[in-house]
């Protein structure tokens, strides 16, 4: 009699869709720090880069791949969608029904838990959190002033004086070097309101305790 084949262990997953190159730097970098800073942090993470708000279809499409291409069953420990704000703000687009996006997901995929980081009120304002260590990168002098009304426009004018072109979605090969060189902790000490659930979802402990 044949010998039955062991049922395959599931892959427990974690995916941020994000919709930019910036975005994806940034949240890597953040993946990264966890790593170095959170004991026994071992997560399997994916971040998806949609290239663009990272709507149900796109996450969907997403999920979708990951099944078709794993060789074993998939379960979706977390599935995160990153964006920024300012679109809602300037009235570009409608806000999503998160929750209904949440629960078809769930219907349709082997997804457990869900949730949205909101980059207020851009992923550009989170550079702008370590602005010393932006200008440093690029070279510009630390008391350079910031022109304009958006986090966007007062980076794309940063880069604009060293002749580089500022493109968040598709620029990977010219932003990348300067902004591997921010300081995450900085980023993330000022943005862990915004952070908390993702941070949960993802099993991050222990980064606030102070020292005894």
């Amino acid at each position: 009699m044949a010998r039955k084949k062991p049922k395959e262990k599931p892959d427990h997953i974690r995916v941020i869709f994000v919709e930019g190159d910036a975005d994806e730097i940034i949240l890597n970098g953040l993946v990264e720090y966890y790593r170095a800073k959170v004991k026994g942090f071992n997560k399997q993470i994916r971040i998806e880069n949609t290239h663009g708000f990272p709507n149900e279809k796109k996450m969907s499409q997403g999920l979708k791949k990951i099944e078709l291409c794993s060789n074993a069953p998939v379960v979706f420990d977390a599935v995160v969608c990153e964006y920024d704000t300012d679109i809602f703000v300037k009235g570009q687009q409608l806000k999503p029904e998160w929750r209904k996006v949440e629960k078809n997901l769930k219907d349709e995929y082997n997804v457990l838990h869900f949730c949205c980081v909101e980059a207020k009120t851009s992923i550009e304002d989170w550079m702008l959190d370590d602005k010393e260590g932006l200008l440093k990168a690029l070279g510009l002098p630390l008391d350079t002033n910031l022109k304009g009304q958006y986090g966007q426009d007062k980076v794309k004018d940063l880069f604009r004086k060293k002749n580089i072109v500022y493109d968040r979605h598709k620029g990977r090969e010219k932003i990348q070097p300067y902004l591997d060189k921010l300081d995450i902790s900085k980023i993330r000490e000022a943005r862990k309101k915004e952070l908390k659930e993702f941070e949960k979802l993802l099993g991050v402990k222990g980064l606030d305790k102070k020292k005894k």
